[in-house]
């Protein structure tokens, strides 16, 4: 039976000048009309307290453009700023039913920039090149192709000056049932700090650190910076001389990840992995363990691990993020107080069994998984 999917691909894109200089202009505009948008939304909810709709806006946008001091809005994609009102409508969409704090207007100052292309795009992997509206033949690396529709494509720009494009494609495959969730085929995973990974089996997967590698380098970099004068072109060069040292740890870490948990679903025996559900943002907020939870990365590593899973029909199993998991002993089920962080092996004073604290939330997160999945 085949299905429906929705896939991504980002490829690398290599645009000339006047390439370059037009996606600048899409990026200008893109910004602007969001902006726009976003205030008067913002003005007609404080005046009359209900919502602009989106045809309303979409209205004012035409007419604005028919302005001979708006004429320059003319000169992109039309669908690209289209777009950019539906990012506002959906923005205020996610405030209202409490899913994200509200709209901030985009700074002209961001290096890192975006706009998106609904329609109209194609791809020639012949010739290595990627069309879109009034942007054709634009030089592209394809690490591999696709077969669907294109849906949207979303070109970007990074702190570094790197140009990339992001495919979104509609594509037919055969669909893939999930497995059955069975005790022996079954997982648990404790995410941490001094590992990455630890597993129910004993195994664990160690944390490499990109941040305190990168740290020396970084310090350097922006040392460096400090001491250019403001506004000047060294100071220019330098800035992007410190987003390389982030960009570099950013890709070491995403490509971690991606091999980490490709190898547990392609290369692992189990169908299922149970997880906890963590409030990664909520424990951003610890300033002593901030900077090592964010050089980890656990809510990007979930996502992949989610959506490779799913992919390849095994099962994302999760339990709650105040199940007792590390104060409880997998052995006898008793719950200890008291468990500070520094302690990474206990004993359990009810049955004196000798306890590593990862491996035994890893097997707590399964048990609790299983009983909840199978009903037990």
């Amino acid at each position: 039976m085949k299905t429906q999917v929705l896939k991504a691909y980002k490829y690398r894109i290599y645009p000339n000048l006047e390439q370059r200089v037009l996606i600048e202009k899409h990026f200008g505009c893109a910004r602007f009309v969001y902006n726009w948008a976003l205030g008067l939304k913002k003005d007609f909810y404080e005046a009359a307290k209900k919502s602009l709709s989106r045809k309303d806006i979409q209205d004012a946008l035409v007419s604005m453009k028919k302005k001979p001091e708006y004429e320059w809005l003319n000169e992109v994609n039309s669908q690209t700023l289209l777009s950019s009102l539906l990012h506002v409508h959906t923005a205020f969409g996610n405030f209202f039913a409490g899913r994200a704090a509200f709209p901030k207007f985009k700074s002209k100052k961001n290096p890192v920039r975006s706009y998106q292309c609904p329609q109209h795009c194609t791809v020639d992997f012949e010739n290595k090149a990627l069309n879109l509206p009034k942007l054709k033949g634009i030089k592209a690396v394809f690490s591999r192709t696709f077969e669907g529709k294109i849906k949207t494509v979303t070109v970007s720009k990074t702190a570094t000056g790197k140009y990339y494009a992001s495919i979104l494609v509609e594509t037919e495959q055969n669909q893939i049932l999930s497995a059955v969730v069975e005790p022996d085929k079954t997982l648990g995973i404790d995410v941490g700090i001094e590992h990455l990974l630890n597993f129910s089996d004993g195994t664990k997967i160690a944390n490499p650190r990109f941040i305190k590698e990168s740290k020396e380098s970084l310090a350097t970099a922006q040392k460096i910076l400090a001491r250019k004068q403001l506004q000047s072109n060294n100071r220019h060069r330098q800035k992007k001389a410190v987003a390389k040292v982030h960009e570099r740890t950013a890709q070491q870490r995403h490509d971690y990840l991606h091999k980490i948990t490709h190898k547990l679903v392609s290369k692992n025996q189990a169908t299922s992995f149970a997880l906890e559900d963590l409030a990664v943002k909520n424990m951003l907020k610890n300033r002593k363990l901030s900077k090592a939870i964010s050089d980890v990365a656990w809510g990007k590593l979930v996502t992949l691990l989610t959506y490779k899973a799913t992919w390849a029909g095994k099962n994302i199993l999760t339990i709650g993020r105040f199940e007792p998991s590390s104060k409880l002993c997998s052995c006898c089920g008793h719950k200890v107080d008291k468990l500070p962080l520094h302690i990474r092996e206990w004993t359990c004073p009810n049955c004196k069994e000798s306890l590593d604290r990862d491996t035994n939330a890893s097997i707590n997160i399964r048990n609790i998984a299983l009983a909840d999945a199978l009903g037990y």
